[in-house]
């Protein structure tokens, strides 16, 4: 495991000081500060997080790093002018015993080379040992079956990502296995996550370069 990362989140902040999902990233870099040991002061970081949030005048998004002895920066960035349109696959396979995927960190190689081949339109869609699709290098998916929209296990090897949190308490999406191989060929895939919210993206059944 590396030792040398900090944890993360990037969080949409909204012109007027707002932050829908900010209950669950804090309780997400709780969990996952008790887990590799990282001192964390949940109560601190909400207060910053607040206070700067109120200065914003824009869409912007926080970017928070916690390191080990629970020191934090908090940065600010703007939002992304790119829209994804399309998934491809990426190329090998997920581990679903990687306890790292489960948690939002900056130790991102994994997830940054399977993309370093792609436009700004097109991310990749991961699969794990057993070709069970598990998420992209920046968002949760669900596809459509019958009439729910399916989520990939977490079980099967992906980030419990904030938004999907929430979309599942609302029961717009449903837990389940979704095979990589049954993925047809221009199928629309539903992606979310804290910044860019839900958008849609066309599946083409290729491996990124």
């Amino acid at each position: 495991m590396q030792a040398d990362f900090e944890l993360l989140e990037t969080i949409r902040v909204e012109s007027d000081g707002t932050i829908r999902l900010l209950a669950r990233h804090l309780e997400r870099i709780s969990a996952s500060a008790r887990y590799f040991k990282y001192a964390c002061d949940a109560v601190e970081l909400r207060e910053v997080i607040l206070t700067a949030a109120a200065e914003q005048s824009e869409v912007v998004i926080f970017r928070l790093l916690l390191a080990r002895d629970g020191g934090y920066r908090l940065g600010v960035r703007s939002m992304p002018s790119a829209q994804l349109t399309r998934l491809v696959r990426a190329p090998g396979e997920m581990d679903s015993e990687n306890r790292m995927l489960y948690h939002k960190t900056t130790a991102r190689a994994i997830y940054e080379n399977a993309r370093a081949g792609c436009d700004e339109e097109t991310d990749v869609l991961f699969s794990n040992e057993r070709d069970e699709a598990t998420e992209t290098t920046i968002a949760n998916i669900a596809v459509l079956r019958g009439d729910q929209w399916v989520t990939p296990k977490l079980s099967c090897g992906l980030l419990p990502g904030t938004m999907r949190a929430e979309l599942l308490e609302q029961g717009q999406i449903v837990e389940g296995i979704v095979f990589i191989d049954e993925l047809a060929p221009g199928e629309t895939i539903r992606c979310f996550n804290a910044v860019r919210g839900i958008f849609e993206v066309r599946f083409e059944d290729i491996l990124a370069t």
